[in-house]
């Protein structure tokens, strides 16, 4: 099987890369009870994230379907999430129904606040949490270190200091396999298909939040079989075709994709275990499976 190294040094070659990320959207939580607010909305453990820690996770619907999933810093008293830019006022609304019964305000802060990714080859072990640091006015979240490094940089909009570089190589970051997902996919997708179990997504001691009874049941009961998986392939394919295995069944479907060049890497759901596959084919051409960067195994 490819390795996502040999991949991720083959294109990186030791390039720096910076790029803005004007699909993401901020929504500001403040006030008193906003970290209580939260965690009853939200599959991570919100007593966890701090001015030093960040958080990957979601709010699902009583059905436990993703609303939105998101990254999620503290700066200072308030709270700040980052999610696709087309899901923040879908989020407000649904959490302005519960905010009534809370010390807390909900502001849409996407035209106030720019969002940077940075990449670079990986140099550590990749961590349950997300480290967090701040200087002077921008935020730094490590969203993954493996299989390589990814830091988001959280700034104000009129902050012209950080510049792009190489943008065209940010597609890398589709390997590291934590997606945020779009109001298109929203209430669609239950967290264990994104592999939110196995990531820092899904707190399982924490208690009860909306859609968490059937969040539990799923990895509890294990009905489902649906996973994140990732592939690559050379030349232009049709990614709104099903993905069917080597008899013609229909096994999956495409989630995500970026390019660089001519070399196409996607995050897939698929319906079953990668291993029981003996192709992945799609659009008439044949898929290479890629490994994951962490295990499956849930996180506590």
């Amino acid at each position: 099987m490819t390795s996502l190294h040999d991949i991720i040094d083959s294109k990186l070659q030791n390039n720096d890369v910076v790029k803005r990320q004007q699909d993401i959207g901020v929504l500001r939580v403040s006030g008193p009870d906003a970290k209580k607010l939260l965690q009853g909305q939200t599959t991570c453990d919100i007593n966890k994230l701090s001015q030093e820690t960040g958080l990957y996770g979601a709010i699902c619907s009583i059905k436990g379907r993703i609303i939105s999933s998101f990254y999620i810093v503290q700066n200072n008293e308030d709270v700040l999430m980052l999610m696709a830019k087309d899901l923040v006022e879908k989020t407000l609304i649904h959490l302005k129904k519960y905010a009534v019964f809370f010390k807390t305000e909900l502001v849409d802060e996407q035209d106030n606040f720019a969002v940077y990714a940075k990449l670079a080859a990986s140099q550590s072990d990749a961590s349950d949490q997300f480290a967090t640091s701040h200087n002077s006015d921008v935020i730094s979240l490590t969203v993954s270190q493996e299989p390589l490094d990814i830091q988001w940089l959280i700034c104000p909009a009129s902050n012209h200091e950080i510049e792009e570089q190489n943008p065209e190589l940010a597609a890398l970051a589709i390997l590291a396999a934590r997606p945020l997902i779009s109001l298109e996919q929203s209430e669609n997708i239950l967290p264990q298909w994104l592999n939110m179990q196995s990531t820092g997504g899904i707190s399982f001691t924490k208690g009860c939040y909306t859609g968490q009874e059937i969040v539990a049941r799923m990895q509890y009961k294990g009905k489902s079989k649906k996973q994140l998986a990732l592939v690559t392939w050379q030349g232009h394919l049709d990614t709104t075709q099903d993905i069917l295995d080597g008899q013609g069944k229909n096994v999956g479907q495409i989630f995500s994709s970026a390019h660089i060049q001519d070399h196409h890497y996607a995050q897939i759901i698929l319906n079953i275990d990668p291993s029981e596959a003996d192709q992945l084919l799609m659009d008439g051409s044949e898929l290479t499976l890629l490994p994951l960067p962490y295990s499956l195994e849930a996180k506590k």
